[in-house]
């Protein structure tokens, strides 16, 4: 069995609240290294705009999939469901989202795992990338490319 080799000092608290002052755009990459932990259900990636979440990104452990949304208004939209789960509860990844002008592009540990469309505008307006659920973010950093 692995041991974990990381310490309190190195893993940022959840829920955690990314600021993105200059809203969202393209070629805006979202890079975030976490650990699913040990017999969690769910974490999610929410890109925030107000009270609206343009993309709900959330891996389900007990369903092996990876749902996708948004919810604008209190509502939330037709759930995307289909692809692989890479994730394994316990052992790290580098999660890649970056933002197009039609959509989300997402990858883990360097190979591309889906994508997903833009379904409402207002991409500047997007001020905040929440982090949330069974979890150990190490890290969560925007870079544009």
């Amino acid at each position: 069995m692995l041991k974990h080799c990381w310490s309190l000092s190195e893993v940022v608290p959840l829920p955690y609240d990314l600021p993105l002052h200059a809203g969202i755009m393209p070629r805006l990459l979202i890079t975030i290294v976490g650990e699913p932990v040990p017999g969690g259900n769910r974490f999610h990636v929410d890109f925030v705009r107000e009270h609206d979440v343009v993309f709900h990104f959330n891996p389900r452990f007990h369903e092996n999939t990876i749902v996708r949304n948004t919810q604008l208004g209190g509502c939330w939209g037709p759930e995307e469901r289909e692809g692989g789960f890479p994730f394994v509860q316990g052992r790290q990844f580098e999660l890649k989202i970056l933002v197009e002008t039609d959509g989300f592009k997402v990858a883990m540990d360097g190979v591309h795992l889906l994508e997903f469309e833009h379904r409402t505008g207002g991409m500047e307006d997007v001020t905040r990338l929440h982090i949330e659920g069974d979890l150990i973010l190490f890290s969560a950093a925007p870079s544009m490319i």
